[in-house]
């Protein structure tokens, strides 16, 4: 299997590795861009969703209509998007020695569904940033003990993923037993400089 991906590697030979999950119709360039504000001491990869959509935008998963335009998604797709990640991750950690190294994960939107579908059922993934995204409780085995911290962050005139989703997830997660730093914003569907600046103290504080 081939993976297409980007990446900035550190001198840190036990650097933990953060893994950035793009949204739906986006690809790996978009939060790569990202990189120049990541602390040196993370092995950066930003990974490109599977599933061509035409031009340069790819998706995880297929999003789905009824015929009054409510969206669904099948699990078994998240699943398989799953397993996608899951591979890549085992194919870079062996491809570069860092099989012992821990995993973060920050997701946008479609790809913050993923982070958390992966990074609750993984004991590899110390930490998960997930922004405009939501929890699909269908999909998550919240089995994994080793998680140090979750940050969540939305924008309360979210358009595409309602802001409702993400408070719903946040108590979802203190269910689980997790104590997630819930930021919100008041912006659409994306990441404003606020909301970066804070990603950025998240990531630096896991250091």
């Amino acid at each position: 299997m081939s993976f297409v991906y980007l990446e900035r590697k550190t001198t840190n030979p036990n650097a933990p590795l953060l893994l950035l999950l793009h949204g739906y119709g986006s690809n790996e360039a978009d939060l790569f861009s990202f990189t120049p504000y990541i602390p040196d001491d993370f092995y950066v990869i930003s990974l490109q969703a599977p599933i061509a959509m035409g031009g340069v935008g790819f998706a995880w998963f297929p999003i789905h209509f009824t015929e009054t335009m409510e969206r669904w998604t099948n699990p078994e797709e998240v699943k398989k998007a799953t397993t996608h990640i899951h591979d890549f991750l085992c194919y870079y950690q062996e491809k570069n020695e860092l099989e012992k190294n821990p995993i973060y994960l920050l997701g946008f939107s479609q790809g913050a569904m993923l982070s958390y579908v992966y990074g609750l059922g993984n004991e590899k993934v110390r930490g998960i940033a997930a922004l405009s995204g939501y929890l699909d409780s269908r999909v998550v085995e919240a089995s994994n003990n080793s998680i140090k911290s979750i940050y969540v962050s939305h924008g309360t005139e979210d358009m595409v993923v309602p802001y409702a989703w993400a408070k719903l997830s946040v108590e979802k997660l203190k269910e689980y037993g997790f104590r997630p730093e819930f930021h919100t914003y008041s912006s659409g569907h994306g990441i404003n400089q606020d909301n970066l600046d804070t990603i950025i103290l998240w990531l630096q504080a896991q250091l």
